[in-house]
């Protein structure tokens, strides 16, 4: 990681941040016009320290995901972009602030948002300057894959591997967006509750998840909800692989699914990639990949045999 360059990204996503903070102004109204339609008058209006409060707490949280983002991440590929995204999000709200305290100082009885909209796109790039300014991640050397030893069989013995999987960062971080959600629909009188059930189902889905190796192949059960995420069967399967699994690699934390390849990631650290006769790669962080790797790989031979 370049750290002169992170901090720069860090500090520049704090900038937007920093402009809602000092922009409050005793001049406006109690209530405020914070909705538009077109280009013409407004048709929403909310408490003007309310929107300038959850505007600042949405910020706020994009700076700390930036800081959490560089010290969890460290070089991994993609932390550019994830510091990136933070930047957009800071400097969008903060856009948005300007844009409608301006047309509300402007003309306090009849505001119009008209080319202040800018604002709001000029906060929005605000996060290609981050991601620039945080430079490009040093590519990591990927150690070679590790062989997977087939378990010893007998010609009629069964065999089945399973584990829970339990995410209790990723909760919190859920939790914490529904909290937000909460704070910036009730302070902002935004109509964004139905939003909060994003978080929520996530964490139903992604709480708790069973893994099961068997002969059926490879499966995934959302244990709150005993939804089905993934089946492999094992005539599917056409390699398996233990790897290291960083989180940016693979889109993320939680179930990735991106152009070639899917991800259940939880953490980072050693899991278990399954290569797929149609040519996507599936990987998922576990424990004890080699366990489940060496059943389906003895399984899958005795089935081939």
């Amino acid at each position: 990681m370049n750290r002169p360059r992170t901090l720069a990204a860090i500090v520049l996503i704090w900038l937007p941040v920093v402009i809602t903070a000092v922009t409050w102004s005793d001049r406006l109204p109690d209530r405020m016009a914070t909705h538009w339609s077109g280009s013409g008058p407004a048709d929403g209006f909310s408490s003007s320290r309310g929107f300038w409060l959850a505007m600042l707490i949405v910020g706020v949280v994009a700076g700390l995901a930036g800081i959490a983002a560089a010290l969890r991440a460290g070089g991994a590929s993609g932390l550019r972009y994830l510091l990136g995204t933070a930047g957009a999000l800071a400097g969008s709200f903060a856009g948005l602030w300007v844009s409608t305290a301006t047309a509300t100082l402007d003309n306090p009885a009849d505001p119009r948002l008209g080319w202040r909209l800018l604002y709001f796109v000029a906060g929005l790039a605000w996060g290609a300057v981050v991601a620039l300014a945080a430079g490009p991640s040093p590519v990591a050397a990927q150690p070679p894959a590790e062989a997977v030893t087939p378990l010893d069989l007998g010609p009629t013995e069964r065999a089945a591997w399973s584990t829970t999987l339990r995410a209790p960062l990723l909760l919190a971080v859920l939790g914490a967006s529904a909290v937000l959600v909460a704070v910036v629909a009730y302070l902002g009188r935004a109509p964004i509750w139905p939003v909060l059930a994003v978080p929520l189902v996530a964490g139903l889905v992604l709480g708790r998840i069973r893994v099961t190796a068997d002969r059926r192949g490879l499966r995934l059960i959302a244990g709150l909800v005993r939804i089905p995420l993934k089946t492999i069967p094992l005539t599917e399967i056409a390699g398996l692989e233990i790897a290291r699994i960083e989180p940016l690699e693979w889109g993320g934390w939680g179930y990735r699914v991106t152009p070639g390849r899917s991800a259940l990631v939880l953490r980072r650290g050693p899991g278990l990639v399954v290569h797929q006769t149609n040519g996507r790669r599936f990987a998922i962080t576990l424990d004890d990949p080699r366990t489940p790797a060496a059943l389906l790989t003895a399984l899958q031979a005795r089935a081939q045999g």
